[in-house]
């Protein structure tokens, strides 16, 4: 096939299509992103693609590579291949929608030579349709499936073992003739069969064990033996499956001092707040360009032209060491800081990353005004705060596939019945590099606003002593211990439920009222007792380094955000699905929600930190019955100013 180019959105890279996923392509095609060996010509980024005030995200991160973006291009360089990232043909087999004939490469042995739609060979009518399944385990690897080997190995459901082909059939797999195979419906059912040999089996992959034989679709090495005591798990999925592909991604906010505000104490930290004109600076096409533009800054700011080079020099290559100790974090700080960076008051530079406008004193004045329905809603709130501008780093760490855990063996090859080492035996990241050495991680920068509330802590903590509240959110923490989910949550607690679920509720209430999709929008909770955290941020952020549009943080006004509030407690009262919703002692994935489902509660999986669990709008509707008291109710009557 041609080298094409398929647009492919820059907030995907580090999410949804990030190495090892399968993309959409050109012509209804499917294909791989390969690895991060290939996608720079020199296998090395350009240093000025490296991302600049991210050694705090790095240090609570954990990231010890440095942070580059990705390769990108635009409508204008659409024939530039170094400005693109590489994907390979996957699934490699393409099946005839006539007559399902299987083909390997119907390039190679097509007579009419296509580029894009290849023709039957068997039947010359019939076009040649990309196939939907393909083979993962989870060790990572991704693989075609093994038509071959599906057909003539067939399932003995009384021994309950793969019986190998005999005779001819066994001379026919082992002659690798692929381009006799095919794939049939008949009788609600999918049949594969050799019209070399007559083998004909029915479409039962689970049972047959099958497992990847490469490791990904872009590299031809076989996959390595597993280590002792480990047995790998294959299953056949279609290539949408969930099992194909899960990012593992990591993100933080940029606060001040990296985000550029007013806080620097050297005269290049003041210098460096102006990264609009260094960016324009580096981005320079010539010499001369650049040796102007770096003149008309040092006029700006007043500066000898040697100190705005001292500056462009730290802003493109990073600060020294000494300057690097004074960014410490680990990664328990992470949310501490930003929540830290979101109450505080503080003034901004034009340029600064981070900057927010705290709404807390009108909103106690609009309080003097309000009826007494409205009056107890916002004694829900402590702060109120606008975030007019923010700015996300967005990791891509690598990738898991079959989410299975591994399957311990003893040394007879037998399972194991042993649960020591248990997270020895959890599924294998792919590192972005595949092979786990790089030196650098793609990241993205996505930019934006938002609205920040932190709930008022004079009813929280005795609405969280409740004995009914907290014995219902523990009989949820305890489905979470039980259960095999990989979501990772510091502390289930009746505050960071009540936070979680209240965030989800505001969501779809600027969906339905204020004509925000619910998949531009996401939450960021804060939660945690030891840090006397109780807040959420809900924010929209895009690549585009203008940001957003500014509508979502004028709904943080006062009136409009209480108004919001108002609709969104009310949202909570009822669900569609009532009575069985607000009674369910566990649903959703792995029974991690109570009293939450799509009628009410869920918003899109994009949208959610936590895989849409962890919810329960029964701690604010209250139920009367099992003694869990309504929020407004509670807060009428415990609030204490």
């Amino acid at each position: 096939m041609k080298k094409q180019l398929t647009a492919i959105r820059l907030s995907h890279i580090a999410a949804q299509q990030g190495v090892g996923s399968i993309a959409r392509l050109e012509n209804d095609y499917t294909g791989v992103i390969v690895d991060t060996r290939h996608w720079f010509s020199s296998g090395i980024p350009d240093n000025k693609n490296e991302l600049k005030n991210v050694r705090r995200i790095q240090r609570c991160l954990e990231v010890p590579q440095r942070l580059y973006l990705p390769p990108t291009g635009n409508e204008d360089n659409d024939s530039d291949l170094e400005k693109a990232i590489p994907a390979v043909l996957f699934p490699n087999y393409l099946q005839c929608v006539e007559c399902g004939q299987l083909d390997l490469n119907p390039w190679l042995h097509n007579p009419h030579k296509s580029t894009s739609k290849p023709r039957c060979t068997n039947c010359s009518s019939g076009v040649m349709s990309q196939g939907t399944y393909c083979v993962v385990d989870n060790f990572g690897n991704l693989d075609d499936v093994g038509w071959n080997y599906l057909c003539h190995y067939t399932y003995d459901d009384e021994a309950k073992h793969v019986t190998p082909p005999m005779g001819g059939q066994e001379k026919c797999y082992r002659s690798h003739h692929s381009n006799y195979l095919q794939v049939k419906f008949k009788n609600g059912r999918h049949e594969v069969t050799c019209t070399n040999c007559s083998s004909v089996t029915k479409f039962e992959p689970s049972k047959l064990g099958l497992k990847p034989i490469k490791p990904q679709p872009w590299i031809c090495e076989t996959v390595p033996k597993e280590p002792d005591g480990i047995k790998r798990k294959g299953e056949v999925v279609e290539i949408n499956h969930p099992s194909v592909y899960s990012p593992i991604v990591s993100d933080g906010l940029v606060i001040p001092p990296e985000s550029n505000n007013d806080g620097g104490s050297t005269e290049i930290g003041d210098v460096l707040k102006y990264s609009d004109d260094f960016d324009g600076i580096l981005n320079a096409p010539n010499n001369l360009l650049k040796k102007r533009r770096l003149s008309q800054l040092a006029r700006k700011l007043d500066l000898p032209i040697e100190e705005i080079e001292k500056a462009l020099n730290a802003y493109e290559f990073g600060c020294d060491e000494n300057e690097d100790q004074e960014l410490i974090g680990t990664p328990g700080q992470m949310k501490e800081e930003e929540y830290g960076a979101l109450i505080t008051k503080q003034t901004f530079s034009p340029s600064a990353d981070f900057k927010t406008l705290h709404l807390t004193s009108f909103f106690n004045e609009l309080r003097l005004y309000l009826p007494q329905d409205l009056l107890y809603i916002s004694y829900i709130i402590k702060d109120l705060i606008k975030v007019e501008r923010l700015r996300k780093v967005q990791v891509f760490n690598g990738f898991l596939r079959s989410q299975r855990d591994l399957e311990p063996v003893n040394e007879s090859g037998n399972k194991s019945k042993g649960s020591e080492g248990k997270d020895d035996y959890q599924p294998q990241v792919v590192q972005p590099n595949i092979i786990g050495d790089a030196e650098w991680l793609p990241a993205i920068n996505l930019y934006g606003e938002g609205i920040f509330i932190s709930l008022n802590p004079n009813w929280l903590r005795t609405w969280a002593g409740n004995e009914v509240i907290a014995r219902r959110v523990n009989e949820l923490a305890l489905h979470y211990e039980q259960s095999e989910s990989q979501l990772v949550v510091d502390e289930l607690t009746p505050e960071f439920v009540l936070l979680h679920t209240l965030s989800h509720l505001v969501i779809r209430e600027l969906e339905d009222k204020c004509g925000y999709p619910a998949s531009s929008l996401s939450e960021r909770i804060y939660s945690s007792r030891e840090a006397d955290m109780n807040g959420f941020l809900i924010y929209t952020a895009v690549a585009d380094k203008s940001g957003s549009l500014g509508g979502l943080m004028e709904l943080a006004e006062p009136k409009s955000f209480l108004a919001i509030l108002d609709s969104a407690i009310k949202r909570a009262q009822w669900c569609t699905l009532d009575p069985v919703c607000s009674d369910h002692g566990g649903q959703g994935r792995d029974g991690l929600n109570r009293a939450a489902c799509h009628g009410c509660t869920l918003v899109p999986d994009t949208s959610c930190d936590y895989g849409n669990v962890f919810l329960d709008r029964v701690l604010i509707k209250g139920d009367r019955e099992h003694g869990v008291p309504s929020l407004v109710e509670f807060i009428r009557e415990n609030l204490s100013e």
